[in-house]
């Protein structure tokens, strides 16, 4: 089983693509200060923070979200739709 968070995984992604705290935290839109929160585990981001984090490391989305604990919120409403569209 693993014992990856969040921050660790995004903290990997980062080394993995070479890019500086600052550098993502600017292709991201953040602080370096907030990807710092992030990368300890202090701040779990919101969703469109967490799509830009994927997009610019290159990250799987689902391992994110689910390291976040989080659903995508397009994700949840087709859900939602299909549950109740099946009564």
């Amino acid at each position: 089983m693993s014992t990856t968070t969040f921050g660790q995984y995004i903290k990997d992604k980062r080394a993995e693509r070479n890019l500086s705290r600052s550098e993502m935290a600017r292709r991201v839109g953040i602080t370096p200060q907030y990807a710092m929160g992030i990368e300890r585990g202090q701040v779990i981001p919101t969703e469109d923070k967490i799509e830009r984090l994927v997009e610019v490391l290159e990250a799987n989305e689902k391992t994110a979200f689910k390291l976040a604990d989080k659903i995508p919120n397009r994700i949840f409403e087709e859900a939602k739709a299909n549950y109740f569209n099946k009564a």
